[in-house]
This record gives structure tokens, C-alpha cells and sequence, in this order.
């Protein structure tokens, strides 16, 4: 029987849900807060989609948890265990800055176990340089098959920037080094997109497990219209001759919000407005918000959190174009539902999106920091420039769960074998 323990390197997003119901899943603790699990996270996903099609496995998908004071732990019906485990933040140096980033004790303790009694056991670790993995790959690299897959675009890793400044260089030095000691414990990667991965294949000997198809599968059948454009708006109470845009997504420094933002702001064309979902930290969420009062939007951007899905659907309805200026992105998921409901979109040359854009030449493909360029092609857009869409059919294939589970499946059999 195969194992797989699929480890996330972050705990859960507590603070990103803090407006919204706890979880079905949760427990409370002696201090008066409460641990869950939503169970929605791409390792779940992953996870049950390999159950479905296999029967000779058995998943885990561990977490750190900054507010557990014990392991906390559910098996859902399909039989895949979730896991959260007592963590705290530690600091650590990378290049010459100190940085921090979680770690669990107790992960560690419970995973040599495992690797103790486990024969056929894969472990499905974040690709990018966390703090988790470090002591992982140390001590279990040349034990146990150890799987690393990019939720990111891997492409500037090592990158060296265009300066004379000496600090920077030394640090950019200095943390390629330990990038290079990280990489060279990789024996297998899955990439988020295929871009930059033959440096990995060609430096480090690494398996990449190229694909022509997305990291991570999606069912459409709920994204499809069951309303007009002029029926979504009524509903959500949007001017009917607005230029309306819809961006969603983590509100977080990669996605580059406060970019978009300013963008937005030199618009030659007034009638419009911009509904951002998703929800941040406060501070981050501050931080957008006077950004948008510097810049005299508040009547142009409206954030809207966390909405429920059929509201969500209605926003896709009544755009008329989708916006997504991620820095750097696997998916990102917005440009697939986009996809599905025929929405036209801009977005950013950075992860699997981008590609399947590219493969069949639709959307408006924009540098990821050229923010001038942002604006031109908005504008071009609401003066009529027509944006493709792809067709159903072409999104349905690329997202198909079935061949993406097996691949996943097909992956951890094999690695297991060498």
C-alpha cells in the first residue's frame, strides 16, 4: 500500500477567514480560540482526486498550525486524513537577511516515525525554499522518495539583479549558495508551469514531470451562465453602463493589488468600476485601502471579502473584463474560471493560466511589471479592443481531473520504484 504524506508549508488562513463561520471541522482550545479545517487546500484536493481513481493508497495531508496546542486531526469519508500539528515561528538567515517562517517540532517527531514504519512512503513537500524543509531534506533525502512541487513560477530563482550595489550582490551571492545545497537533495520536481525548468533538469539532475495539461484539475460544470450580463447586474445592483472589472484573488504583496490599483487610477475613462474579492491581513488590507483614497477611487474599487459562490458567480456575469496582475502565480484559479464563463481577461505572463492563454492565443497577455503597459491595454479594452476567449471545450480538456489524478498517481508509483 502507497503512502503519501502531502505537506503545506503554511498554517491555516485564520485570519483571512476571521469575518466568516468556523469551518464544520474545528475544535476549541483551553484559551478560549479554536483550531479547523476547511479541507480545501490544493493537498486535500490533490489528495481526493488520487482516491477516486486508486485504491492502493493511503493520503495524509499534514499542516503546522500556529494555534494548536496538540495534533488535531479528521479523516473524511473518502478515507483522507488531514492533520494539524502544534507549530511556532522561528527565525533563520537566508543570504545575509534574517527571515521568519514556521516550523513544527511535533511534524518532525511524528514524521520519523513514519519513515520508521513505512515501506512504500512518498512525501510531497512545497519546491520553493521554506524553513519546514529544510530539516526534512537534511535528514530523510537519501531515505524516503521525497516529491517537490511548485505552487509558483520557478523561473527567476536565481536570478542575479542588474545592480552595482555590493550589499545586494553579496546577498544574492550568498543566498544562490544555499539555494544550490537546498536543490541538490531534489531528486523529483512537479512544475507549475514549464518555464525555467530545464535549469533544474541541466544544474541539479532533477525529474521534471512535464505535462501538457494543468497541475491542478478543475470541474466546470457549476461555472457556466444562468444569467445575462444585465440580469447580474440588476441582481448586485451594478450600473448597467459601467465598464465593469473583477479581480479576485489572496490579498497578498504577489498579487500586486497595489499595482493594479494604481493602474487603475490613470484611466482615461471614468464610467467604470473595479470589484476586488478576497480578503488579507488587516494591515495589508489598510495598506490597499489608502491607496485607494490617494488616489480618489474609492467611487471606481470596491472590495467586496469573501463572498459565497453564487455570488461569486454573478460578479464573473456582470464583468466585462477580469483582471489578474499576479508577480509571480502556478495557477492562478480566476483565469480558469474566467475561461469557463467566457469572460475576457488580462493578465500577467506568470503561471499555468498564462501558458494555457498562450497555447491558444486568447486573452490580453500583459508583462508582470510593466504597469504603464496595464493601463494602455485597459483602456484599449474599454474603447472596444476585442479580447479572445477560449472555447469550452479547450478549458474542459486542460483542466480534466481524470488525466491530471492519474498523472499524480502515475508519479508517486514510479518514484517509488527507482
Amino acid at each position: 500500500m502507497i503512502k503519501v504524506i502531502n505537506i503545506i508549508n503554511h498554517p491555516p488562513a485564520y485570519d483571512g477567514h476571521r469575518d466568516r463561520e468556523r469551518p464544520k471541522i474545528n475544535w476549541d482550545l483551553p484559551n478560549g480560540t479554536w483550531v479547523g479545517i476547511w479541507g480545501y487546500e490544493w493537498h486535500n484536493i490533490i489528495g481526493n482526486k488520487v482516491l477516486e481513481i486508486a485504491d492502493d493508497i493511503e493520503y495524509e495531508v499534514w499542516q503546522p498550525d500556529l494555534r494548536a496546542d496538540k495534533i488535531y486531526q479528521h479523516k473524511f469519508e473518502n478515507g483522507l486524513l488531514h492533520r494539524l500539528f502544534p507549530a511556532k515561528m522561528t527565525f533563520y538567515t537566508h543570504g545575509i537577511h534574517i527571515r521568519e517562517d514556521i516550523f513544527s517540532e511535533t511534524l518532525m517527531t511524528e514524521l520519523d516515525k513514519e519513515v520508521k514504519k513505512s515501506k512504500e512512503l512518498v512525501l510531497h513537500i512545497n519546491a520553493g525554499f521554506r524553513f519546514i524543509n529544510i530539516p526534512i531534506l537534511n535528514k530523510y533525502y537519501n531515505k524516503i522518495s521525497i516529491l517537490g512541487q511548485f505552487y509558483t513560477n520557478s523561473k527567476d530563482i536565481f536570478k542575479i539583479p542588474k545592480t552595482k550595489n555590493v550589499i545586494k550582490l553579496i546577498n544574492t551571492f550568498k543566498k544562490n549558495y544555499e539555494l544550490k545545497k537546498y536543490y541538490n537533495k531534489f531528486k523529483y520536481i512537479i512544475p507549475s508551469i514549464d518555464e525555467g525548468t530545464d535549469f533544474f533538469e541541466k544544474k541539479f539532475g532533477i525529474k521534471v514531470f512535464h505535462r501538457n495539461f494543468a497541475n491542478f484539475g478543475r470541474d466546470f460544470n457549476d461555472w457556466k451562465k444562468d444569467k445575462s450580463k444585465s440580469e447580474a447586474r440588476t441582481k448586485l445592483n451594478i450600473d448597467e453602463n459601467k465598464f465593469v472589472m473583477f479581480s479576485s484573488s489572496r490579498l497578498i504583496p504577489i498579487k500586486q493589488i497595489d499595482k493594479m490599483l494604481i493602474a487603475l487610477s490613470k484611466v482615461n475613462y471614468n464610467n467604470f468600476i473595479c470589484y476586488i474579492s478576497g480578503r488579507g491581513t488587516e494591515e495589508y488590507e489598510k495598506y490597499l485601502n489608502n491607496i485607494v483614497v490617494e488616489h480618489k477611487l474609492q467611487k471606481k474599487v470596491k472590495f467586496i471579502g469573501y463572498v459565497d459562490f453564487d455570488v461569486l458567480k454573478d460578479f464573473y456575469q456582470a464583468s466585462d473584463l477580469l483582471i489578474s496582475t499576479s508577480l509571480q502565480d502556478a495557477g492562478p484559479e480566476p483565469v480558469s474560471i474566467a475561461a469557463a464563463m467566457g469572460l475576457p481577461a488580462l493578465i500577467t505572463e506568470t503561471g499555468i493560466g498564462f501558458e494555457f492563454y498562450k497555447q491558444y492565443n486568447v486573452g490580453l497577455i500583459v508583462p508582470v511589471d510593466d504597469y504603464n503597459k496595464w493601463t494602455i491595454e485597459i483602456d484599449n479594452v474599454i474603447n472596444g479592443k476585442q479580447v479572445q476567449v477560449p472555447s469550452r471545450e479547450n478549458v474542459d480538456e486542460f483542466s480534466d481531473w481524470k488525466i491530471i489524478s492519474e498523472y499524480y498517481y502515475n508519479i508517486y508509483k514510479k518514484i517509488l520504484k527507482k
